[in-house]
């Protein structure tokens, strides 16, 4: 008598194959960091063949985790990305005993710092303007965040909140650009000086509003409770 082999859902891969699938998902991580490695070490145009050498590979056998050159350098993009944002955001925390002076310069010494120290992965970044689009559009996202935040506080209109977390990201990005092209002031000095632009560009669209600011005190939390606009 012939079995009959009763429809069902599909068969759960087995084992052998996860953990193949799970090993190539950790090589190919592995041959990315190392990539992100050679690029800061080597220059935006690292080769295969030196990316290869800091993964301690052929270019052969790392050409079997990435379709092709794009691929492998898309890859190190986007860890470079996920680097940079998950390095800055932590530093965007608001707290009720944080003041304008520490946030911004906690965020901006995090970023200077990263430009100082990794330039190469920064022209990377912006010879693939998307990298770079993607680290800008991220981060004004979380700026945008706080920065609501920080209007309700004021009672300020909240839709101002966007424009100015672009605003300040994009000055950022160009600062850093002019730094690292000219060198032509310290890290403290650069720092001081993108502090100063993201502060003043606060400060003046709170007095255009009729609120006074204060660089080193924590916002007026009580406010935002005693009008509800926090529940």
């Amino acid at each position: 008598m012939t079995e009959v082999r009763q429809a069902g859902p599909e068969r759960t891969p087995d084992g052998r194959r996860l953990r193949w699938a799970e090993h190539r998902v950790q090589r190919r991580a592995a041959f990315v960091a190392a990539g992100a490695v050679a690029v800061d070490e080597h220059g935006p145009d690292a080769s295969a063949e030196q990316i290869a050498a800091a993964a301690g590979v052929s270019r052969t056998v790392l050409y079997r985790y990435f379709r092709d050159r794009e691929d492998l350098r898309q890859a190190i993009a986007d860890h470079v990305v996920n680097a940079i944002v998950d390095s800055v955001v932590p530093h965007l925390a608001l707290g009720r005993d944080s003041t304008p002076r520490q946030i911004i310069g906690s965020a901006v010494g995090v970023i200077v710092g990263w430009f100082d120290e990794h330039p190469n992965l920064y022209f990377f970044l912006r010879a693939r303007r998307t990298g770079l689009d993607a680290v800008e559009n991220t981060l004004a996202d979380r700026v945008s965040d706080l920065l609501r935040v920080v209007l309700l506080l004021l009672g300020l209109d909240e839709a101002r909140a966007e424009p100015n977390a672009f605003a300040i990201v994009g000055m950022v990005e160009s600062i850093g650009a002019w730094w690292l092209a000219r060198r032509t002031l310290s890290r403290e000095q650069v720092t001081e000086v993108v502090c100063d632009g993201i502060w003043h560009l606060l400060d003046g669209t709170a007095r255009a509003s009729g609120v006074a600011l204060r660089y080193d005190e924590p916002l007026p939390w009580n406010q935002l409770e005693s009008s509800g606009a926090g529940a």
